[in-house]
């Protein structure tokens, strides 16, 4: 086993193909850091296009450092995909494989070997993405912030994410014998795992944060059918109307399962979505799983039903608002005894998630993925005709 390690680093480090990945792990972080010291310090509202001096505050620092460094995630996949196939799937073209049995080598060390020193390959193209995104931000400028480290926990659990598809990539280039079907199958799945994090991550919801919703939403309910504020009738309507179903939607019943069990979602859970965001999403370091917003706006119920109340005769509300932006003018102390907003969730335990916990909800799902889809690869492996 030792030796076939040996054989097969000493093979990735003689590979022009991994130094030209490598070479994009470094360049291409540096490229996306000077992109943004480019669009901070370009002045597009005068008169004619000028820069400006850098200005960035703590939070835009942090979030830089955090969006750049983690991009290895969508940047690299489709680059280890067809380095792991052409690596690993030479081996069968050129009779590396035959010649290994003919040695007495063991097809479990045959495989594991292969297993171990992708992973391993994969790991160092990931860390010299991180560092470089590091030496980008520094030396544009825009400087480099870790929040005292937590983001080193945060890029570690991102790598081992990643290596789930780097385990993925060797089983399958492992148990083809021709290089186009893993090749192919390798790409398919880089490409719509970034999709498929996206999608999943809609539908990540967990359900007792909306029962714990609906259960404080009826509560107010109740409180202004008590107090006369409206009639049961319209509250039970509504109640029925809106209720877990219909907050959780049906998209939630098909994706959230995929969603609670693999480690696709964590692009979306982690704000990790690398040089896209560029053109849009969030723009900031994500602190903590907040369920309650989400939650909140896809109530209708708790805006609509102030067109039932007394309320709504002592005060204009704007029919045609966003729910998102809309402040209520002049609200008097009865419109705070009834009326929701998100800060009524703030101490609800089942709307919050913080990341020291989300890490290790990723690592332990990765780390039975790689189990099982590098247990899965072997068991093909070890019955294949190799001659």
């Amino acid at each position: 086993m030792l030796k076939l390690l040996a054989f097969e680093f000493r093979r990735i480090s003689k590979s022009i193909f991994f130094w030209i990945i490598a070479a994009i792990s470094f360049i291409w972080p540096v490229i996306t850091a000077g992109l943004y010291r480019l669009i901070l310090t370009l002045d597009l509202f005068s008169d004619e296009i000028q820069f400006v001096p850098l200005s960035v505050t703590q939070d835009q620092r942090l979030y830089y450092t955090w969006i750049i460094s983690v991009a290895f995630m969508t940047s690299l996949p489709t680059f280890v995909a067809l380095f792991t196939c052409l690596h690993v799937g030479r081996d069968y073209t050129d009779g590396i494989v035959r010649n290994k049995i003919i040695a007495g080598h063991s097809r479990a060390a045959i495989y594991f070997s292969y297993v171990i020193t992708q992973m391993c390959a994969h790991v160092v193209l990931s860390l010299i993405y991180i560092l470089s995104a590091f030496l980008g931000l520094t030396i544009t400028g825009i400087g480099v912030d870790t929040n005292h480290g937590e983001m080193l926990a945060r890029l570690g659990v991102a790598i081992v994410v990643f290596l789930v598809m780097s385990v993925t990539f060797t089983a399958l280039s492992a148990i083809f014998r021709k290089r186009a079907a893993p090749v192919i199958l390798c790409i398919l799945i880089a490409y719509v795992s970034n999709i498929a994090a996206s999608v999943f991550g809609l539908y990540s919801t967990p359900p007792q944060a909306v029962q714990d919703y609906i259960n404080i939403r009826n509560t107010k309910y109740e409180l202004m059918v008590r107090d006369e504020m409206i009639d049961e009738k319209t509250v039970k309507d509504y109640e029925a109307a809106f209720g877990k179903n219909k907050l959780l939607t049906f998209g939630w019943q098909v994706f959230y399962p995929a969603y609670l069990i693999t480690p696709i979602g964590f692009e979306s859970d982690y704000g990790a979505g690398g040089a896209t965001s560029l053109i849009g999403g969030v723009s900031e370091y994500p602190k903590e799983l907040n369920y309650a917003q989400n939650i909140f706006y896809k109530d209708e119920s708790q805006f609509d039903i102030w067109y039932h109340t007394k309320v709504f005769t002592e005060i204009e509300l704007d029919p045609e608002a966003d729910p998102e932006t809309y402040e209520i003018p002049d609200p008097s102390e009865a419109l705070y005894k009834y009326y929701m907003t998100v800060d009524n969730f703030k101490r609800v335990d089942s709307m919050h998630m913080s990341f020291s916990k989300l890490n290790l909800i990723y690592l332990g799902k990765s780390l039975a993925w790689i189990v099982v889809i590098g247990g899965w690869g072997y068991l093909i492996f070890r019955k294949k005709n190799l001659f």
